[in-house]
């Protein structure tokens, strides 16, 4: 019976069936609302589920067609999903060959406490890039680069981790290409240097040299004339005859430590110790070229991590430099100053300044650029080849203008147990 006919009916009848009639009415009159927002909701809720079917279609697809690896993985490792990139970046064929299965069993073993400690900070709510050693499942040993984030759920806690994977091999390989070409170039410039010094070079073995011929011609001498009467008498220039072979040693084995090919070998080193160094082999070209060579040095300096041989190299080069830059001048004063200090926020800093013309302002960077030179007979790589092992340290190195006038190279190295610095 239709609301109408209830109404009628408790018009006629009146009393407590009207009041009986006018309550269904008003019953059925709600459950026909209700219905009609059912159906309505329902509608709605089949429009709002087809667009998340649309949206997760949408989502699916860019996934799958991105070009890099992406993939889901649980708190314990398991691959829950991957896209299509990152199958043939493990070398997998289908899904099922890598999906379900634990990540470790393609991470190498060196680098397995590495991966299980930055899954655990991506976990712990962390986002993080990281690099690693794969094995896929075909055998290649690749380069990983993956940066990951947490995923969390309606709560806020993280139920997945999300990784984007690229194969940074062939990166790798320039890299290393680079630095053993950089380490090739600094030979290179190395044995010029060395040949340049020559001089130098061979001044520092004549010295201990020449004591040797005079201690053994003197002993020889006494034991021909019969005038040691006790063999004690030639312990002394015996003595002095080891002690300026050790020198003549030392400075044959730091010429060959200095030229040999080897790849860079940092040690906590002693700055002072390097720079005088350096002064001994580069005093006599400095004298034959009408100059003085002065070191401003402290007693002592902080430590540094770095390798001798190349901040020598380093050294060398300025020094030579400003030598020569002085000497082409016709400078009427030519002194070479190499002062040292240590520096602020962790840093040693060493100077080296000249009375020569100077740099130009306009050039101040360029001049460590490869191949630029001011010299006639220059390569252009000295200053550049400085840069590079400054900067390998974690250092910085920059030209300008000196007090006398001349020019001046500063350079900054970290202090042992620190990062990077600035000059």
């Amino acid at each position: 019976m239709s609301p109408d006919m209830l109404w009628l009916l408790a018009v006629a009848g009146g009393g407590a069936l009207a009041a009986l009639v006018m309550a269904l009415v008003v019953a059925l009159v709600r459950l026909h609302e209700a219905e009609q927002r059912v159906r309505d909701k329902d509608a709605a809720h089949g429009a709002m589920l087809e667009r998340l079917r649309e949206g997760d279609a949408r989502l699916r697809a860019i996934f799958e067609s991105v070009p890099e690896c992406v993939k889901l993985q649980g708190a314990d490792g398991t691959v829950l999903d991957i896209n299509p990139a990152g199958l043939r970046l493990v070398g997998a064929v289908r899904p099922g060959d890598i999906v379900g299965r634990r990540i470790y069993t393609i991470v190498a073993p060196e680098h397995q406490a590495l991966y299980r400690e930055q899954m655990r900070r991506v976990f712990d709510g962390e986002s993080l890039a990281y690099e690693f050693r794969a094995l896929r499942l075909d055998g290649r040993s690749r380069w990983m680069h993956t940066h990951a984030v947490p995923l969390r759920d309606a709560r806020g806690e993280v139920h997945a981790l999300l990784g984007i994977t690229r194969d940074i091999t062939e990166d790798r390989q320039a890299e290393e290409q680079g630095r053993r070409h950089q380490t090739e170039l600094a030979r290179v410039a190395r044995l010029s240097t060395m040949g340049e010094m020559a001089t130098g070079i061979a001044h520092e073995l004549n010295q201990p040299l020449a004591a040797i011929a005079n201690f053994a011609r003197g002993s020889l001498r006494r034991l021909r004339n019969g005038d040691t009467h006790d063999a004690m008498d030639l312990v002394a220039p015996l003595e002095e005859i080891c002690q300026q072979a050790d020198r003549a040693g030392e400075v044959i084995r730091h010429v060959r430590d200095f030229v040999r090919r080897r790849e860079p070998v940092r040690v906590d080193a002693d700055l002072v110790q390097i720079l005088r160094s350096v002064a001994r082999f580069a005093e006599l070209e400095a004298r034959q070229h009408g100059a003085t060579l002065r070191l401003e040095l402290p007693a002592a300096l902080p430590r540094i991590w770095a390798d001798p041989i190349m901040i020598e190299q380093v050294v060398g080069n300025l020094v030579r430099n400003a030598i020569e830059a002085m000497a082409e001048a016709q400078s009427a004063r030519r002194e070479v100053v190499v002062h040292a200090r240590a520096g602020d926020h962790g840093a040693v800093v060493v100077e080296v300044a000249d009375t020569g013309p100077g740099v130009d302002p306009g050039r101040a960077d360029q001049v460590f650029d490869p191949f630029f030179t001011t010299k006639p007979e220059g390569v252009g790589m000295g200053l550049s080849i400085s840069r590079s092992i400054v900067e390998s340290h974690g250092g910085s190195i920059r030209a300008g203008a000196s007090p006398g006038g001349g020019a001046a190279f500063v350079f900054a190295l970290p202090v042992a147990g620190t990062q990077a610095c600035a000059a």
